[in-house]
């Protein structure tokens, strides 16, 4: 029957006649279009589905019960329009906006198309399958249900404790995070209890888990880790006491910091009295930094210096007085994710030293800025003739997403011609572009990209052309994305 379908609903109604009325209930389409070729199509493509669920692995003794239904219940949500159908098939290849677009659909409340389903059920990748499943309709449901390698990941049960006692490590660690997201208090409570039995490589990896819901109901607990007999358990425990803004390592922290640095006004004039840190002042930490200074900055939150200190360190950490505290500065942006910080020492390190030499790109140090920061130091540092393309994918890789219109001309002004040589950048920055672009600004950035594809000029003018032309492409797909399923809040 299935081949009969194929046939006629390949050669037309006209040619080869069936009578889907009278088809088998998994092949005839509920509710039955009037137009008979309709109907024809629609059953064709309940009998693909139908080879497409079909289990791969040798057939078993059946476990659905018999009453189990046999076609998909009628669909509640309304299919998407036939233009969002048009731009999935085109963005098959680029899973950042393939995933996008399912997420969108599903915001809108929609569904996909029946005959796309079982291809993105079946996706190799599995970001792609998870945001594929909640739009996949009551048919994606039903092929799940026949189909079990289609179906969710079971998700770990916090109730069975067969993980904790019998499993890998990494289930053991999967396991305890899952009993903190529902009751933290019990999963550090069984920490607990055989903490000291576990090997050293295992007590970290537990301790890990802690930063699942962490509070200050743990301190206890972490209190007593930090006298482990694993220096690396240890500093995971100050590293997760660090953390809790009143912990007593956070409050003498503070204190020792206070103690050892003032900066005052002396006759107009700016005062700052430095000391260094000694050694018993960090007990009874077990505190392994070579420098005092920087054992200090990585626990004292920067937001807590002008207070601490009498004014507002960022702008005098050019002084020669306070020298050693840089080591420690770069620690203490990344551990706060400290945004002025984290400028500052950037700006340093993309500011022109040696003219041979290409600037220092710190992607951490990217990662820990706001938007307007990373904006503004995109500026400085694609007017650096010398940096490469690849630190430069280092640099708004780590950065904030999505670009907002500032960021993304600055890029975009930047492809076609980078370097001494004037070469266009690699194609995968212009994909970067034109995925990690806001959505809101998609139509405009499409809009550049054509322009620059027609002003391209010179011995690269084609390759310029080639990757504008494609990123426009991409910037237009997103920008329909948006404008028909009303992605932009």
């Amino acid at each position: 029957m299935t081949s009969e379908l194929v046939v006629a609903a390949t050669v037309g109604t006209a040619h080869r006649a069936v009578d889907v009325a009278g088809l088998p209930d998994d092949l005839r389409p509920d509710p039955l279009p009037d137009d008979p070729a309709v109907a024809l199509l629609d059953a064709a493509a309940l009998a693909a589905l139908a080879r497409r669920a079909a289990p791969t692995t040798p057939a078993v003794a059946p476990t659905v019960p018999p009453t189990a239904p046999t076609v998909p219940p009628p669909e509640r949500l309304p299919v998407v329009p036939d233009v969002v159908r048009q731009v999935l098939g085109r963005v098959a290849n680029q899973p950042a906006i393939l995933i996008e677009a399912l997420t969108l659909i599903g915001r809108a409340g929609m569904r996909l198309p029946t005959a796309l389903v079982p291809a993105l059920l079946d996706d190799p990748r599995p970001a792609v399958v998870a945001a594929a499943r909640p739009v996949s309709g009551e048919i994606g449901g039903f092929l799940i249900g026949k189909n079990p390698r289609w179906a969710v990941p079971a998700a770990t049960d916090p109730t069975d404790r067969t993980a904790w006692e019998e499993g890998t490590t990494a289930e053991r660690v999967g396991w305890l995070r899952a009993l903190r997201r529902v009751d933290p208090d019990a999963a550090r409570e069984l920490l607990a209890e055989g903490f000291g039995r576990e090997s050293a490589p295992t007590r970290i990896a537990l301790l890990e888990a802690l930063a699942e819901r962490l509070s200050p109901a743990d301190q206890g607990f972490l209190l007593t880790a930090v006298g482990d007999r694993s220096g690396a358990a240890a500093a995971v425990a100050l590293d997760l006491l660090t953390r809790l803004p009143d912990s007593p390592l956070r409050r003498q922290m503070r204190d020792v910091a206070a103690r050892h640095l003032t900066v005052g006004r002396r006759l107009l004039r700016t005062t700052i009295t430095l000391t260094s840190p000694t050694a018993p002042e960090l007990a009874p930490w077990p505190i392994t930094d070579d420098l005092t200074w920087t054992a200090v900055l990585r626990r004292v939150d920067p937001t807590e210096w002008t207070d601490l200190f009498g004014a507002d360190l960022l702008p005098l950490l050019g002084a020669d007085q306070l020298q050693p505290l840089r080591p420690g500065l770069r620690p203490a942006a990344l551990t706060f994710r400290h945004s002025g910080l984290a400028r500052l020492l950037i700006t340093e390190q993309i500011a022109p030293r040696d003219p041979k030499m290409p600037p220092t790109v710190d992607a951490e140090l990217w990662s820990a800025l706001t938007v307007a920061d990373a904006t503004d130091l995109l500026d400085e540092l694609l007017d650096d003739r010398r940096v490469r393309p690849d630190q430069v994918t280092a640099a708004v890789t780590a950065a904030p997403k999505p670009w907002r219109r500032r960021f993304g001309r600055r890029f975009a002004a930047w492809l076609p011609a980078v370097g001494p040589a004037n070469n266009p950048a690699p194609r995968p920055l212009w994909e970067l572009w034109a995925t990690a672009t806001a959505l809101g600004d998609c139509r405009e950035a499409a809009d550049l990209a054509r322009t620059i594809a027609e002003q391209a000029a010179g011995d690269n003018a084609s390759t310029v052309v080639t990757r504008a032309s494609q990123a426009a492409n991409l910037l237009t797909l997103r920008a329909v994305l948006d404008e028909t399923l009303g992605g932009t809040p």
